[in-house]
């Protein structure tokens, strides 16, 4: 099954028919992926695609709609991982909603983002290093090594959280028969790693 992500022209329309239209007529999928970037005034248009019948969704990727807040698209805006529990109570609700707007457009899946662990950015410096060429240098390993260590030592909180977030929506979407997606994401930082993974 391959869907094409409103990520791509959702910041550029008004109307949601008029995003749509433009993925099913010029690009011609069938399936699409409501993105992270759907702003509360796209609703309308998309239901009423919706209810006549002229596109099918694959999947919502959280949080969907955008948060009225929130100005730009996020996904990150509100974190499951956040030591702050406004934070992560937020992040559930607004988890709710894009789990209950699949189940009203018959989307399978919800694909989310879980959050990271504060700690200084590496990746894009280790990514550098090994562009360079410099993957195996002192300082390519000493700066791996460093935050491998301090993310193993700092993690284990921020995890519990994410896992306590988890069962409140997957208990919610279970409900709604919806799927849960989590991303695997690029940066180091960001949950989950490959060994976080079960």
């Amino acid at each position: 099954m391959i869907a094409f992500s409103t990520c791509w022209n959702s910041g550029r329309h008004t109307a949601g028919e008029e995003m749509l239209r433009e993925i099913k007529t010029e690009l011609e999928f069938d399936l699409i992926e409501l993105g992270h970037g759907i702003r509360l005034s796209l609703m309308p248009g998309i239901q009423k695609m919706f209810d006549a019948g002229k596109v099918r969704f694959t999947s919502l990727h959280n949080f969907c709609p955008l948060p009225v807040e929130v100005m730009v698209a996020s996904p990150d805006c509100y974190k499951f991982s956040a030591v702050s529990s406004e934070e992560r109570e937020r992040a559930v609700k607004q988890t709710f909603q894009t789990i209950d707007f699949a189940a009203r457009l018959n989307a399978p899946f919800v694909v989310l983002h879980l959050g990271e662990v504060n700690m200084l950015p590496i990746t894009d410096r280790l990514i550098a290093l090994a562009k360079a060429g410099r993957y195996l240098s002192r300082k390519y390993v000493r700066l791996k090594i460093g935050a491998v260590q301090k993310r193993e030592r700092i993690a284990p909180a921020y995890l519990q959280r994410v896992k306590d977030c988890l069962r409140r929506v997957i208990e919610h979407a279970a409900s709604k028969k919806v799927r849960i997606a989590l991303e695997s994401r690029r940066g180091y930082e960001e949950i989950p790693t490959e060994r976080e993974l079960p």
